[in-house]
């Protein structure tokens, strides 16, 4: 195969000397590296923490490291990374892969990708594109972009942290051609922009090593685990491996009974520290636990500091991870939902409590930004005992096809027309979305959608079931639990959060629901389209984005409309930029 005409070089060292080839790189001579660690046995961690370890040695500041794996195992290594502070978590990238069947939790679609950075300089990744997808029963974008067509980018989305729209394939103990050339047109280097992304780039080997002061490189591998090379020896099934320092205790043939508890530690919403008030509860005693804990991210609550330091925050979520462990019933689950880069600490923590059964990826885009939007939250899924616990698969495990899109319209028009495809539920969320609308919000930063809570409470959980949430907020996962017939332990250390749960719980159980006021925008002169328009149409006959004061001689429209309606120029030109390249 001949190698393209660019001054990228890539080294594919194989199995077997992929150690010699990393330990005779010089120092901060790469510009990326991919690390394929499902070709290896995730028992031998020490041998892939000395490849992690020459690789950081070999990057350049401002070098990016790919690292493949399951999340079975691939948050002790993400940890591993993060604690050494030498490189900075980017993303856990989820890869919808191959339907792979479990012996117990949900069947998994979940292959992931770690990226970090060295150094604090440049992140050295570029804007990358997907095809747009269209539903196969009304023929629009599977995405709804709720009147906002015009501002749809002709060359498809920028791709989040979730990739959902590759062909599936086994990107558990190997990368398949896609996705290592979808990593490959993320990279933002300057030998990266001279190529036209052609597939030869993917298999072309280079044999030598990298001169420290020569232009871009990178290094893939394994070999034998990408794409088309064929396949890698370990395939076992993931349920197969114990990792050093997960050895847990062998589950008793008899589950201890769950002990009485006083009636009036249910039904409650409780005012104060969580770990405290946990602590008042028996073990063995609740049914299901959940938490969504601050994300440290220095957001606006009433009496809780966001902003801790990273140990400070990890001490204190294991401190309440360790109650829930305790008293959740031999049958019980837990569930956390948190950002990836806490997720990986937590299941580090919790690995060493109880049994993994999947991480969940709840795939909820915000608002766009960044150069891979970031739309990946972690929700870690538990047992106490590996396979006998409380597990209503059956009742929730059917979705409608995801090629259908989720407008209201259209649902109804192809269920009236018998045409209603299902597929599995499985690790990979993507039908649940973040709450859009001001009239379904409390005044809290990051409140869940009622959806999210049903489908967990409904999974795990029978009538009558305790459900606890000890970081409750306003009430998301109380109020939920009480509509559908299970009771409830709430906890939170602000009264005034505490008095918005008792108050909708109070109104779940006289009328059934939370009943909450429609909300009247003041109607504007000019919608945002309009004016958006306005600049794309002003664009085209100036034949580059046209600026305040070419609106103020050229436009229809008074320059203040603009300031008045968006909060930076850079948004008013959002369709604009469509057409003209500034």
């Amino acid at each position: 195969m001949e190698k393209p005409d660019t001054a990228m070089s890539i080294i594919y060292p194989n199995r077997s000397d992929l150690p010699r080839v990393l330990a005779e790189l010089p120092d901060d001579s790469l510009d990326f590296i991919v690390l394929v660690t499902g070709a290896f046995h995730p028992l031998d961690v020490p041998t892939i923490e000395k490849y992690l370890d020459e690789s950081i040695r070999a990057l350049r500041d401002g070098g990016l490291l790919f690292v493949q794996g399951r999340p079975e195992y691939l948050p002790e290594l993400g940890v591993y990374l993060d604690r050494d502070r030498r490189l900075h978590f980017k993303y856990w990238i989820a890869v919808e892969s191959e339907l792979q069947e479990r012996p117990s939790g949900l069947p998994s679609t979940h292959a992931a990708i770690l990226l970090f950075a060295k150094g604090n300089g440049r992140f050295n990744i570029k804007r990358t594109r997907f095809p747009h997808q269209y539903c196969a029963f009304c023929g629009r974008t599977l995405k709804d972009w709720g009147g906002k067509s015009h501002l749809m980018h002709p060359e498809g989305y920028v791709i989040s942290d979730v990739w959902k729209d590759l062909p599936p394939a086994d990107n558990y103990t190997r990368l398949s051609a896609p996705v290592l050339e979808t990593i490959l047109r993320m990279l933002d280097f300057p030998s990266t922009k001279k190529r036209e992304d052609g597939q030869n780039h993917l298999f072309t080997y280079d044999a030598a090593l990298p001169d420290a002061a020569g232009g871009e490189s990178g290094l893939i591998g394994p070999r034998e685990a990408i794409g088309r090379t064929g396949g890698v020896s370990t395939a076992e099934r993931p349920v197969q491996y114990e990792l050093p320092g997960l050895a847990r205790r062998r589950p008793s043939e008899t589950a201890p009974p769950s002990p009485p508890v006083d009636d009036r530690l249910y039904n409650v919403v409780h005012l104060g520290d969580a770990v405290e008030v946990l602590r008042r509860y028996p073990d063995n005693s609740i049914d299901l636990v959940f938490a969504d804990p601050p994300y440290n991210l220095d957001k606006k609550y009433h009496v809780y500091d966001d902003e801790l330091a990273d140990e400070e925050y990890i001490r204190w979520c294991n401190e309440w991870l360790a109650e829930y462990a305790r008293v959740l019933k031999p049958t019980g689950s837990l569930y956390v939902l948190n950002l990836p880069r806490w997720t990986m600490y937590h299941a580090v923590f919790l690995n060493r409590l109880l049994y993994f059964q999947n991480w969940i990826v709840w795939d909820a885009l915000s608002e766009p930004r960044g150069k891979l939007m970031p739309a990946h939250y972690g929700l870690l899924f538990y047992t106490k005992h590996p396979t006998d616990f409380t597990f209503n698969y059956d009742a929730v495990g059917e979705l409608d096809a995801r090629y259908y899109c989720l407008r209201s319209s259209c649902i109804r028009k192809r269920k009236a027309a018998g045409v209603d495809d299902k597929m599995p539920l499985t690790d990979i969320w993507w039908d649940v979305h973040r709450i859009k609308h001001k009239r379904d919000r409390d005044y809290h930063p990051c409140q869940l959608p009622d959806s999210l809570m049903e489908r967990i409470i409904r999974l795990s959980t029978n009538e009558g079931d305790v459900v606890l949430d000890a970081l409750c907020g306003t009430g998301t996962t109380l109020v939920t639990a009480a509509r559908l017939g299970r009771r409830y332990v709430g906890i939170d250390i602000d009264a005034e959060y505490v008095a918005i749960t008792r108050r909708k719980i109070a109104e779940v159980e006289r009328k059934g629901y939370v009943e909450r006021p429609s909300i009247r925008k003041s109607k504007r002169k000019y919608t945002k389209k309009e004016l958006q328009l306005e600049l794309r149409d002003l664009a085209l006959r100036l034949g580059r984005l046209p600026t305040p004061d070419d609106v103020r001689h050229h436009s229809r429209y008074d320059v203040e409309v603009f300031f008045e309606t968006f909060p930076t120029w850079g948004k008013a030109l959002k369709a604009a930029k469509l057409e003209v390249k500034s």
